[in-house]
């Protein structure tokens, strides 16, 4: 079976400061759900002070190619603080974040070109002369898009302050 992918460039994300270590995973849940991806926490991990965990997120598009997004997110040196903010104590956390947002093309997910030689020979043609066009023009444009729309909504839940 030769699985083909094509993978995105990393965006990378930094933050420090103030936030809502709750509200920024169910936020990214929430986008990813709203999507029609199906959300994996491959990965979590909380300590003391450190937190590090994975978040994946596919959806298939057709039945030949699959949309997968990962999160890698290490927050360290977090403290838990309270703050007043229009009247009402929330408790929030300070700290550095830092993110790598990767998303993948995965092609034939379900092994139709698997198996011999001719299989796969014909598989490198589909790609290389049916659909090479949609695959860079029309697919790994929507996946780039959703990924800077999650982007935008990480950045909305943390604050303007992300670089």
């Amino acid at each position: 079976m030769v699985l083909r992918k094509a993978q995105l460039p990393v965006i990378y994300l930094k933050h420090r400061g103030l936030f809502s270590h709750s509200q920024l995973v169910k936020g990214i849940q929430q986008w990813l759900v709203d999507n029609n991806y199906k959300f994996h926490a491959p990965k979590y991990k909380l300590k003391a002070s450190e937190a590090e965990y994975e978040i994946e997120g596919e959806r298939d598009v057709t039945e030949y190619v699959r949309f997968r997004i990962m999160l890698h997110i290490w927050a360290r040196d977090i403290t838990d603080v309270e703050i007043v903010k229009d009247g009402e104590k929330k408790k929030m956390q300070d700290g550095y974040i830092q993110m790598e947002i990767t998303g993948t093309l995965e092609m034939d997910y379900n092994a139709r070109f698997g198996g011999n030689k001719f299989m796969q020979w014909l598989q490198d043609f589909y790609h290389d002369y049916i659909i090479k066009q949609t695959i860079g023009d029309v697919w790994e444009d929507d996946l780039f898009l959703k990924l800077n729309q999650l982007t935008g909504a990480i950045k909305s839940i943390l604050g303007t302050e992300v670089s």
